[in-house]
């Protein structure tokens, strides 16, 4: 399986995907790792987390070719996965519309309110019950790419997965973000003079809920794997 992992932030690393889906490479592009111009040859395609947004791409300038690879890995029809900045990404580079949370930032655990669709997809579906997730973005998917099938939103309205072609999943949480992982995105925070808290209770939260967590979303890594090592050889 020729599985590559971009990287657009130093604070969101692969985290557990590192124990569920390893061997794979890591594409540090916050770090200056050229990004692909295109997914030939992969297998897989994960696009992790991180501060930016998809509108900063003037000062982030990893961020378009990020969106390139990803609107390439679609057509292709290689099994790809976004991950929060990396679901944003996802639909803003297939024509959805990214927005700041009217709420503010949302940094809590929540539970997916899944969509009928949802039991049926072979990624989010082995996964597709009531089970915690760890959200913390400031930026939310108001409309999803034209075409997106929608598999679940939070209570409070906010798109949190979908699909788009036949393989490709956009998840607004962090599937993959231990406590260490999101304390570090706290402490970020407070170094920088934003944190709220709000922020506080949440790291709380996830900090009772590791264990849970971790269990929760093993099940739809492992289902992302299943589906890149059926689509194709690797290179």
């Amino acid at each position: 399986m020729n599985l590559l992992v971009v990287q657009p932030d130093e604070l969101c690393p692969p985290g557990q995907l590192a124990d569920w889906l390893s061997p794979f490479q890591v594409c540090r592009a916050y770090g200056g790792d050229p990004v692909p111009e295109n997914a030939d040859g992969l297998s897989g395609l994960i696009v992790l987390g991180g501060l930016p947004g998809v509108h900063d791409a003037d000062r982030v300038p990893w961020l378009t070719p990020i969106m390139t690879l990803l609107a390439d890995a679609v057509r292709q029809e290689v099994p790809t996965l976004g991950i929060c900045l990396g679901h944003q990404l996802l639909a803003h580079a297939l024509g959805g519309t990214v927005i700041s949370r009217p709420q503010g930032q949302n940094s809590r655990v929540l539970r997916p309110v899944w969509t009928a669709e949802a039991a049926l997809d072979p990624v989010v579906g082995p996964a597709s019950a009531q089970l915690p997730a760890v959200a913390w973005n400031a930026d939310t998917v108001a409309v999803p790419p034209p075409g997106a099938i929608e598999l679940a939103r939070s209570d409070d309205g906010d798109l949190l997965a979908f699909r788009i072609g036949r393989s490709a999943w956009g998840v607004q949480w962090h599937p993959e973000a231990s406590y260490g992982i999101v304390k570090g995105w706290y402490d970020a925070q407070c170094r920088a003079g934003t944190a709220r808290p709000e922020l506080e209770r949440g790291l709380a939260e996830i900090r009772a809920a590791e264990t849970e967590l971790s269990a929760a979303w093993r099940p739809l890594a492992l289902a992302f794997a299943a589906a890149a090592t059926g689509s194709r050889e690797p290179a």
